[in-house]
């Protein structure tokens, strides 16, 4: 697996005057996590990272290199990109979550499930609808794949392919509860109801408005 270089510097003001200063400049606010080690804060520009994930073929889910600058000693070493937070309506990421790998140890990761392929039912009008997006995995740090692809071509209207029937490398160990419905495909005529019935719901309030405006008509007349 390709290994993307990142540098970060030791976060050592946690003001919430540096952080929008931090943010002014390009930087996000970070920590790096690990079995037995106190977390240390960081910061760090995306662009790089972000550049390097683009060309390499298991994205963002690639093993990170992380050089960490002005510490109190020696921060260095191998991480995943764990977890990330953006702003609800900028969208922009404030702040990223690194953990630290061994090599020779298990992580636990979320992957991306990519629908590949026309469903059949899709040609005959149906709708494919896909509720899980991600499948939690164990794995070694080295095992971990940019996508879980699941073809969906002979997917009629009616049918659904469940975790269960997923096909994944021996070298993962599938953690998602096997039941759980990865994708359907649904007649047009279902789809539209739900959509009908989502419209037409009342707001939330208006039956009880509506009540009390009859009762207080009640009780004036």
């Amino acid at each position: 697996m390709e290994t993307l270089k990142v540098e970060a510097n030791y976060r050592s003001d946690m003001s919430k005057g540096h952080m929008k200063k931090l943010r002014k400049q390009g930087y996000v606010t970070g920590s790096v996590f690990g079995r037995d080690v106190e977390p240390v804060p960081i910061e760090l520009k995306l662009d790089d990272l972000a550049r390097q994930a683009k060309h390499a073929e298991a994205g963002i889910k690639s093993l990170i290199e992380l050089k960490i600058k002005g510490g109190p000693k020696k921060l260095d070493g191998l991480v995943i990109l764990k977890d990330f937070y953006k702003d609800p309506l900028s969208r922009k990421v404030l702040d990223v979550q690194f953990q630290r790998v061994n090599l020779k140890e298990k992580v636990s990761v979320d992957v991306p499930i990519v629908l590949v392929g026309e469903a059949v039912g899709a040609k005959e009008g149906g709708i494919v609808e896909q509720p899980l997006d991600e499948l939690h995995v164990s794995c070694l740090p080295t095992d971990i794949p940019p996508r879980i692809e699941v073809d969906i071509t002979n997917l009629a209207i009616g049918s659904h392919i469940r975790v269960a029937d997923l096909s994944v490398p021996d070298t993962l160990e599938v953690l998602t509860d096997p039941d759980i419905l990865v994708c359907t495909c649904v007649p047009p005529h279902v789809h539209r109801a739900e959509e009908a019935v989502e419209v037409e719901a009342p707001a939330e309030g208006a039956e009880g408005g509506a009540g009390e405006e009859a009762s207080k008509a009640e009780q004036t007349e």
